[in-house]
Order: C-alpha cells, then sequence, then structure tokens
C-alpha cells in the first residue's frame, strides 16, 4: 500500500561526508577525536540497522541520468525517496534528497508506478520528455545495501551536534548476485545557520588527525556499487596488468606518510 506523506521528521539540510577506513580501529579513532576536539563531548547512541534497496531499469535509465531511485527500510518507516546526483566536486551541494512516499515493507516503485512517476515530475517541474511512468513500471531491484552501524553524537559547547558512524556495509548486487562488505566512516552535519565554525573544526580534526580515514567524493550507493563490480585489471607503463595493492600495503604506505609527517 502506497501510505503518501504520512508526516516527515527533520527537514534540516545535510552535509553527509563518507571516509575509506584504511587502519579499522574504533577504539583508536575515537580517542583522537575526543583528545583533539576540544571543548566537545561524543555520546554513544548505539547500533542501527537499516536496509537501503536501489531500483533502476536494465539500461540503468536512472543511475545513469543522475537519479537514484530508493527504498528506506528503518526501525521508524519505509518509504520511498530520490537522490538527485550531479557533478559537482561539492560534497554541500552534490546530492540533493526527495521524499517521495511511505510504502509497505514488501512494496516496490512499480507497484504504484503513477504516484512514484507523478512525484518525480513533480520535482523536476515535469521536465522529462519520457514517459516516467513506464520507466517506473521496468524498475527493478539494482543494488541492496544492509547498514550495520555503531553511531556516536558529536556535541560542541555551543550546542551544535553532528553523528558519526562507523558502518558495516553489506552490499548485493541484485542482478549478478555479486556480494561484498564494505567498512565505511560516515559524518552526517546539519546545515544550521551560524555553525560554519563548528562544521569545518570537525571536518579539519578528521582530515588533519585521522590518517586512518581516508575522505571519498562518493555516496554511500557508488561506494557500494563499485565493492560489488567485476574487476577489470589495469595496465601499466610496461603493457602489464597492474596488481591491486593489498590492505598491508596501504598500511604500510599510511605508516611511511605519518612517520614523514612527524
Amino acid at each position: 500500500m502506497f501510505l503518501g506523506d504520512k508526516g516527515r521528521g527533520s527537514r534540516t539540510r545535510h552535509i553527509r561526508r563518507n571516509y575509506d577506513i584504511v587502519i579499522d580501529n574504533q577504539k583508536l579513532t575515537l580517542h583522537k577525536l575526543l583528545q583533539e576536539l576540544g571543548f566537545y563531548n561524543i555520546l554513544p547512541l548505539g547500533r542501527s540497522e537499516e536496509v537501503e534497496e536501489v531500483y533502476d531499469t536494465e539500461g540503468k535509465l536512472l543511475s545513469g541520468a543522475g537519479l537514484l531511485l530508493r527504498k528506506k527500510i528503518n526501525q521508524e518507516r519505509t518509504y520511498f525517496s530520490l537522490v538527485r546526483v550531479s557533478s559537482i566536486k561539492d560534497v554541500q551541494e552534490r546530492e540533493k534528497k526527495y521524499f517521495l512516499g511511505e510504502c509497505e515493507m514488501d512494496d516496490e516503485p512499480k507497484d504504484f508506478p503513477v504516484q512514484v512517476a507523478a512525484g518525480i515530475n513533480k520535482v523536476f517541474n515535469n521536465l522529462f520528455t519520457v514517459n516516467v511512468v513506464d520507466i517506473v513500471k521496468h524498475c527493478t531491484p539494482y543494488i541492496k545495501i544492509t547498514i550495520l552501524a555503531d553511531r556516536y553524537k558529536v556535541v560542541s559547547g555551543t550546542g551544535y551536534d553532528a553523528e558519526i558512524t562507523f558502518e558495516t556495509l553489506k552490499v548485493k548486487d541484485m542482478r549478478t548476485g555479486r556480494k561484498a562488505n564494505v567498512r565505511n566512516f560516515s559524518l552526517n552535519m546539519p546545515l544550521k545557520d551560524g555553525y560554519d565554525k563548528e562544521r569545518d573544526h570537525i571536518v579539519d580534526i578528521i582530515d588533519r588527525k585521522c590518517k586512518e580515514l581516508v575522505f571519498t567524493n562518493r555516496n554511500r550507493f557508488e561506494i557500494a556499487e563499485v565493492a560489488v563490480r567485476i574487476p577489470v585489471p589495469k595496465e601499466g607503463q610496461d603493457g602489464k596488468k597492474e596488481k591491486k595493492k593489498t590492505r598491508k600495503q596501504l598500511k604500510e604506505e599510511l605508516k611511511k606518510q605519518e612517520e614523514t609527517q612527524e
């Protein structure tokens, strides 16, 4: 049953930054943040689990155009949403999210093509020259991501708060059957007026002090899609296939970088 808008949560815009976890030591990262952030508290929020399913046509008409039609399932509710992804490098402006409507857990967009298409057309002011209803009818599950997250609230002395999570992404390509597990660190900051200094401070500390985390300008879907993609070996300058670096090699390189900075 398509339930529509039953009352959304906060409409405050957020910045979400994702980081690859090169060295997986959650206690070490939390310890660094507590030491370096100054007058901030880090409060545990517990573990959460949610599922994101991204839908698309066989030819990837939506994701190819920078649109992600997804169903999100968590303890609070299940709903359809649309994410518009641009090529802009600025992470604050790269994504825009739109709520389409609540639904039942087993519902799919193709079960309610008219309602979902109406939401898409409303978001984009009917700029589409193709039949959106027909596109939605042909959408099937593409990527499924189960997110297990250890969540923490970061609270400053000024009252500003952000959220950090250490995530395990269990990814499945619904068409090829390929699976992967990815560790991800996420920083989620509300864009409240007057708190630019606090946001910049948190980002600066993570980027400078937490060398075990490496910023990536990819959203969660892009991280998942890369994780289950069939790898194609690259050729080096000598024409031979380049070998992918192991986690041990990456750790050694990171250690050398830290020793050089010291």
